[in-house]
């Protein structure tokens, strides 16, 4: 636990202090808001004969690719959905990068395919 402390307050002082602290918790508020709006845009989507399923990579881990995926359909407006995924991937990139986020290095698996069960679009995993 004293290692924790003197850790943290290491990371503290490395990254300006409490201005420094006080920038990235503005920063990762802003990137939970827009997580928040992405994820609940994917649950909206509806699946059909007529609405059909897909998938995107979503978020940046620190050592490369994504976090998960998230699984929507062509019911939602998919090139404003899609591009605030893209700058959604770019700003978490560059928030690892400024404030050497650390994570697993593990690489998670794309789904096989989609499927559409009860009118949701579902990751199919093989």
């Amino acid at each position: 636990m004293k290692y924790l402390l003197v850790f943290l307050i290491f990371l503290a002082s490395d990254c300006g202090g409490s201005e420094g602290i006080e920038q990235q918790d503005v920063e990762k508020k802003a990137l939970d808001d827009l997580k928040k709006e992405l994820l609940a845009l994917a649950d909206e989507s509806i699946c059909s004969e007529k609405y059909i399923c897909d998938f995107v990579g979503f978020g940046s881990k620190p050592c490369g690719g994504f976090w998960e995926y998230l699984v929507y359909s062509n019911s939602i407006d998919i090139k404003e959905f899609l591009a605030k995924v893209t700058s959604y991937n770019k700003l978490e990139k560059e928030y690892n990068e400024k404030w050497n986020i650390v994570s697993d290095c593990m690489f998670v698996m794309p789904p096989n395919s989609t499927d559409c069960i009860d009118g949701k679009c579902t990751a199919v995993f093989n």
